[in-house]
């Protein structure tokens, strides 16, 4: 199995991305809120031509680029080399990356270090910032000015710094001159990185960073127990009102077994609700104030009231864990983030080889068209402000080889480390840690490029990845077009700290603690207490970059 990089950790990282609106501080942020991106087609012109790069051919090819996936049924029986010269000229870098996971042996005392650095030609000592308490350090880190040659920033961790913007053009270097235009002679890998990663990576009309992650994510799932849902005779709902059904004859209190979890975050998706704002007739319509969030709201509260919802779920007292009572069968429709699906099977693959689940197709909550939400912001490595130009260049060569795609020998190496050492093979080729594989290597060197990475799970199971790839590239088709993809937004403070009062509201709605009929009323109080401030300020955010 290749090794994922931060697997216990990681995985922490992708469902803070998908929550990072409700995750992000309440309270105002210091500094005047401000738009940081130039308009779509100055945009293009600060950023590197997208051009595709595929070194070995996969059995299951993505249907979108940029955004689809694609599928390795079994490993790669010959790997390629992606870089044919060592990219790095000897220089010594200090890099700072987060970390989930207990911290190795460091550089001079780490075989997996010397195994990398010896390839690439160049010496990265790594200091690593915990990933559960970056959000809290990060604003002191960066506001003291001494930061590391590299620095790799997961994005909703950045957005927590009070004007993050004027902090990342302090500190960190202009790649604009480096990277815009086509690269794919110099950096194929980094020429591979989907455009829209790099859009995001455009702070104050510069280009100030590396995409990390670039992969565009979902945020949720609608997963269900399809072992379970098939023994009911039940087939693949077509609106929410069929979803509401088949749970009603799926629950059984007595039995133990309730059809749902909290729902509501994805819910909100299949009835087609926006991110945050969508256009009609030239005006911007927040989320709050659309049919469609108020259909939801109605939807997950009968859904509490017919008793369809986990009582552990429901109880303040009790910290229900969704993910157990879902391998258990307790529930049988949950959400969670993607990478949930893989890390379940090969768990429950062991205990229960009868166990099976899957996201439920795509639908849209009134039968209607599907659209789904995609997570697009990546992580962001940047390098320090007066690094010479022979440096940025090494590291960008370095960046370059970081991004070789699955299937490489460097892909093998940066993953996995060393073949007998760090891992060696299952029956099919694949790589499988050895005891000392995850105690000298943890989510490193792969922040330090960016690639999409194909669906691989040799363990989970014979049927994952042509359903999991089958899945993706359906839901990547209606993925949902936000009228600020590519822009960085600071928000007013008093526009964000309306949003927590206002959602604990709506839970109380939903949990049976509030009439349903209150809803137009907590979204009075939130547009006096700061959402039509935000409607004025988001409006001339289109203006300014020419989307209105």
């Amino acid at each position: 199995m290749t090794q994922s990089p931060t697997r216990r950790g990681f995985l922490g990282l992708v469902a803070l991305t998908a929550l990072s609106a409700c995750a992000a501080p309440s309270g105002p942020k210091p500094g005047a809120a401000k738009a940081t991106a130039a308009a779509m087609d100055k945009l293009t012109a600060l950023v590197p031509k997208y051009v595709p790069l595929q070194l070995v051919k996969p059995d299951i090819t993505s249907s979108v680029p940029g955004f689809g996936r694609d599928g390795f049924l079994k490993y790669p029986a010959t790997l390629v080399d992606s870089i044919t010269a060592k990219p790095g000229k000897g220089g010594t870098y200090k890099v700072m990356v987060p970390t989930w996971s207990p911290l190795p042996p460091p550089l001079g005392s780490n075989s997996y270090y010397d195994a990398v650095n010896t390839d690439i030609g160049a010496t990265i000592d790594f200091n690593y910032l915990d990933g559960m308490t970056i959000h809290e350090k990060l604003p002191t880190l960066l506001a003291g000015g001494d930061v590391a040659d590299v620095t790799t920033v997961p994005g909703w961790a950045l957005t927590a710094v009070p004007d993050y913007s004027k902090a990342v053009d302090g500190l960190f270097e202009d790649l604009t001159p480096y990277l815009a235009g086509d690269i794919s002679s110099k950096y194929p890998a980094l020429a591979a990185i989907p455009t829209l990663a790099w859009q995001y990576s455009v702070f104050g009309g510069k280009l100030k960073a590396v995409p990390a992650w670039p992969t565009p994510m979902f945020g949720l799932v609608l997963f269900h127990r399809k072992d379970l849902w098939d023994k009911f005779g039940l087939g693949a709902p077509k609106s929410a009102d069929e979803l509401f059904e088949m749970g009603k004859q799926i629950t059984d209190a007595k039995e133990k077994r309730w059809a749902f979890s909290d729902i509501f975050e994805i819910m909100r998706e299949i009835f087609r609700v926006p991110r945050k704002w969508r256009k009609e007739g030239g005006k911007l319509v927040h989320a709050y104030e659309t049919p469609e969030y108020e259909a939801t709201v109605a939807w997950m509260r009968k859904v509490v009231d017919n008793g369809l919802v986990h009582p552990n779920v429901l109880s303040a007292k009790q910290a229900a864990d969704a993910k157990e009572l879902f391998k258990s069968g307790q529930i049988l429709v949950a959400s969670d983030g993607f990478s949930f699906w893989a890390e379940t099977l090969i768990q429950m693959s062991k205990e229960d080889p009868g166990f099976w689940m899957e996201p439920l197709p795509i639908f849209g909550g009134d039968g209607g068209k599907p659209e789904y939400r995609v997570n697009q912001d990546p992580s962001y490595t940047f390098i320090k402000k007066g690094t010479p130009k022979e440096k940025i260049e090494e590291l960008l060569g370095l960046f370059n080889y970081f991004s070789s795609p699955f299937g490489t020998q460097e892909q093998l190496l940066f993953n996995n480390g060393v073949e007998g050492k760090h891992f060696t093979r299952d029956a099919s080729g694949a790589p499988q840690q050895t005891e000392l594989g995850p105690k000298e290597i943890v989510g490193s060197y792969v922040w330090l490029g960016g690639r999409i990475d194909p669906i691989f799970e040799s363990q989970a199971h014979p049927n994952y990845v042509q359903a999991a790839t089958t899945w993706w590239n359906s839901a990547v088709q209606v993925r949902h077009q936000d009228p600020f993809d590519g822009i960085r937004v600071q928000e007013p403070g008093d526009f964000t700290a309306a949003v927590k009062p206002f959602e604990d509201k709506v839970t109380d709605i939903i949990r049976g603690r509030r009439d349903v009929s209150t809803l137009s009323q907590a979204i009075d109080e939130w547009r006096k207490g700061g959402g039509d401030a935000g409607r004025e300020f988001y409006q001339k955010v289109l203006t300014d970059n020419g989307r209105a």
